[in-house]
This record gives C-alpha cells, sequence and structure tokens, in this order.
C-alpha cells in the first residue's frame, strides 16, 4: 500500500467516524444517560402546597382590601370618571347576573337557585357602601368573590355606579 492510499485511507476514516458514531447514539447502541425524565424533577406532589405561605400578618403588596376590625368606607368620590369607570365594570363583571339595570335579571339568571339581588331594591340601597364592598370581596350565597378580578379602587367605582341605577 502506497503512502497516497494510506493518506486516503485516514482522511476517509476521520470523515466517517463523527458518521458511524452519530448512528451508534441514534440507534442507542452507545448508550448515554441524560437526564431527561420529568419525573426526576422537583415538583409539588398531590395536595401540596406550591409555594411556602406568607408568614403570619404580612400585607400583600396592593395592600389589605379589607382593614380587620374596621367597616370599609368608600374613599373614591362618585365622579364622573369613576362612574364612566364603574358602568364599563359592572358590564364586564356584573351585569351577566344583575342585568343592565341592576334589577337581577340578567341571562345567567335560570342558572341560578335563587334570583340574584336587585341592586336598585330598597333594602340594598339602604345598605352601607362597605357592605357592598365588603359583599363584592368576600362574595355572598352563589355570588362569587370578585376580589381577584377587581382592584380596590375598581370596586368602589362599580359601588358608586350602582348608586346611581335608577329605582324599579
Amino acid at each position: 500500500m502506497t503512502t497516497r492510499q494510506r493518506r486516503g485511507l485516514v482522511i476517509i476514516g476521520l470523515v466517517l467516524t463523527p458518521f458511524i458514531v452519530g448512528l451508534l447514539l441514534t440507534f442507542e447502541f452507545i448508550k448515554i444517560p441524560f437526564p431527561t425524565n420529568m419525573a426526576e424533577q422537583p415538583s409539588a406532589g398531590y395536595q401540596e402546597a406550591l409555594r411556602k405561605l406568607p408568614p403570619e400578618g404580612a400585607v400583600p403588596v396592593q395592600g389589605l382590601s379589607i382593614i380587620p376590625e374596621e367597616f370599609p368606607a368608600n374613599p373614591v368620590p362618585a365622579d364622573e370618571i369613576s362612574l364612566q369607570r364603574g358602568a364599563i365594570l359592572y358590564e364586564i363583571h356584573c351585569q351577566v347576573c344583575h342585568g343592565t339595570q341592576g334589577h337581577g335579571d340578567g341571562p345567567l339568571v335560570s342558572y341560578f337557585d335563587r334570583t340574584p339581588q336587585n341592586l336598585t331594591a330598597a333594602q340594598i340601597i339602604g345598605e352601607f357602601d362597605g357592605s357592598v364592598y365588603l359583599t363584592i370581596v368576600q362574595g355572598f350565597g352563589q355570588m362569587p368573590s370578585l376580589a381577584e378580578n377587581l382592584t380596590q379602587r375598581e370596586r368602589w367605582d362599580v359601588i358608586n355606579y350602582v348608586r346611581t341605577l335608577p329605582p324599579r
């Protein structure tokens, strides 16, 4: 064998070696364990807490929605901006149950055991704003809590708007 032939075989060997090793890895003749199994990662088990709870007495970043042992008072004046915001938010979050005029005749009424409150009834008009605020935050009966949907300011805007609805 001449040196030229040897050089040619070496070059062919160098070119084919990565290809052959790639095939051996692809068809798992050579097995390299890679940690890709999702079962081997840290995770929360069934009914385990996803993260630690905040320390006792910690205040959320957005502030307390209700100050304990205090009845909330409406800090938002019922100006034009508040009423406009309240109308938009009422339409998004409240109208489907309480209806466009707040009479408890929204399109979802047939799905409830009890009819949603008529927000223009004398009983509701006589309630303090803080009582309505607590109902929005905590929910009542089949009404869910809207604390996650509305910020503090938005809740007061909705209350200001509801107070302008014409009585039935």
